[in-house]
């Protein structure tokens, strides 16, 4: 048996926090492709058919999603290896269409690639692992919903107010542009929020 790399013991630990057992990290490490992304890199570009899920193990990213009648695109989430890890373009992985988000690194960053057939077929063959996939996609719409109920109902302030208390990753490692343009103000007025 060949000894790990300083890599595979690095992300071996990161799964390790999942409660997963060594035989499932390892058959995850077997489909993953690891890949690094340079800062400021798309990952996925809008219009591409996104057909893997990723795992961050370092770094971060924005999900930014194009609406058509407005040609505008907007910050819609944040993606970090200590928040809310696990990322994808949902409405392409699941649909086979064009995706209309984009995911753009926010610092040098190193992923997992699971393509979704190789997924797919492992979550049929290992509990802990669907166990495991279950848990990180219920934590994705949790997150979703409740930052969308707090965008929706909130005052500009508040949102800053929250994204402090509950997304404190969010706030020290994503540059204030997209922080900004998920809020919907101007950089400038998110300056003045930070500094009042």
């Amino acid at each position: 048996m060949k000894s790990k790399t300083i890599k595979e013991k690095k992300i071996t630990a990161v799964f390790k926090g999942y409660q997963l057992s060594p035989n499932s990290i390892d058959k995850l490490l077997e489909i993953a492709k690891v890949v690094s992304v340079k800062n400021r890199s798309k990952l996925v570009e809008v219009g591409d058919i996104c057909q893997y899920c990723y795992f961050i193990v370092e770094g971060g990213f924005v999900a930014r999603s194009f609406y058509f009648d407005s040609q505008k695109k907007s910050t819609t989430n944040f993606f970090l290896s200590d928040y809310f890890p696990f990322m994808g373009c949902i409405d392409s992985f699941y649909t086979g269409l064009k995706t209309k988000t984009e995911l753009i690194a926010i610092k040098k960053s190193t992923i997992l690639a699971f393509h979704k057939s190789e997924f797919d077929k492992l979550l049929f063959e290992n509990h802990d692992i669907l166990l495991f996939y279950t848990q990180m996609m219920s934590e994705i719409l949790r997150n979703e919903t409740e930052l969308k109920v707090v965008l929706i109902g909130s005052e500009k302030k508040d949102i800053y107010k929250y994204l402090i208390e509950k997304c404190n990753p969010i706030i020290k490692n994503v540059p204030g542009k997209y922080i900004a343009e998920f809020m919907g103000i101007t950089a400038e007025w998110y300056s003045k929020l930070r500094k009042g």
